[in-house]
């Protein structure tokens, strides 16, 4: 690539690997996140206690994180009115008995054959059975069942329990940390993204130039008479618009026919402008892309259109019915 030796051209050249850098934060973000939600399920799966035992050994103790292991396929016998993707089932480990509020899709996947040989494992929290569950339980366990082999109300907790396993799933890791990190990996790979767009717009500009062009365009860039607007990425010189917004534009005054304001809205507020400039061959450039709303940024928006449309009096300025029929025809005449 040609050597570049003005200095501004040098700084908005360089400012091009600040994409660089918020790629490498947010990336770091993401990773953040993604060992955060490492940790915490390693916490979380050292805290999950086999269910019967939180029965038996930890007096039934609510909101307790469990797991149980399912050999048979789950019974539904009841449900709330107004949920019904969730319902209550009565499942069997191949020892004992339990009450689960399982989702359709669990239940779906649960409800397999050979499970008896190959259990599935279910992870999820405690809660204290209400009183109305424990009967509809106890009347559908004992549906079809001799009186001999029934169980009575009074004996549900030694069949079933008081606690009963909700907040089911086959997975015991919490995933939100790792759905967080999609964030902060997508937004890294938007800025990588502009970055190589940019770096490649650069060099390829550079390319074109030739070492006599870059001399030139060097030379009027040191011109008193050349405003650098920093803020923009933009400079003006006596016979070029120099715009790095997307990579490296370089356009000559005397080649622009039209040049407009353009205003980006969202719920009725301007939440950013951007000066579009219109060549010879009716190619649109964005020459700056900034926010809406402090009045200096609108004076100098103002001041940059000026400025361009003064140095050609053929130029049309503004978007408008009149200027847009106008353009429509100079391109069709061209």
């Amino acid at each position: 690539m040609k050597k570049i030796t003005n200095n501004i051209l040098k700084k908005e050249i360089k400012k091009i690997n600040n994409n660089i850098y918020v790629f490498l934060i947010f990336i770091a973000l993401g990773g953040l996140l993604i060992a955060i939600g490492i940790y915490e399920n390693k916490e979380k799966a050292a805290s999950y206690t086999y269910l019967n035992d939180i029965i038996v050994n930890k007096n039934n103790e609510e909101n307790a994180f469990a797991y149980l292991e399912i050999a048979q396929q789950p019974y539904s016998f009841a449900k709330y009115e107004n949920d019904a993707e969730n319902a209550f089932y009565i499942v069997f480990d191949g020892r004992y008995y339990y009450i689960a509020y399982l989702s359709n899709d669990l239940f779906n996947d649960l409800n397999v054959e050979g499970l008896n040989e190959n259990p599935l494992t279910i992870y999820g929290t405690t809660a204290k059975t209400p009183d109305e569950l424990r009967e509809i339980a106890i009347e559908v366990y004992n549906e079809g069942l001799d009186e001999e082999n029934q169980i009575a109300l009074e004996n549900f907790n030694s069949y079933f329990g008081e606690v009963y396993l909700t907040n089911t799933s086959l997975k015991k890791q919490n995933s939100a940390f790792y759905i967080l990190s999609i964030i902060p990996f997508a937004i890294a790979t938007l800025f990588l993204g502009i970055f190589i767009t940019k770096k490649l717009k650069v060099r390829k500009m550079i390319n074109h130039l030739s070492e006599e062009e870059i001399k030139k365009l060097e030379k009027e860039i040191e011109q008193k008479d050349s405003i650098h607007y920093e803020k923009f990425h933009l400079i003006l010189t006596k016979d070029y618009i120099i715009s790095f917004e997307h990579g490296f534009t370089i356009l000559n005054y005397k080649e622009i026919i039209w040049i407009y304001e353009h205003k980006l809205k969202q719920y009725g507020i301007t939440i950013s402008k951007n000066i579009f400039v219109m060549n010879q061959l009716g190619k649109n450039y964005n020459i700056i892309s900034t926010d809406g709303l402090s009045k200096k940024t609108n004076a100098q928006i103002k001041e940059i259109i000026m400025t361009i449309s003064n140095k050609n009096e053929n130029m049309l300025v503004g978007y408008n019915k009149k200027n847009k029929e106008e353009i429509d025809e100079i391109l069709k005449n061209s």
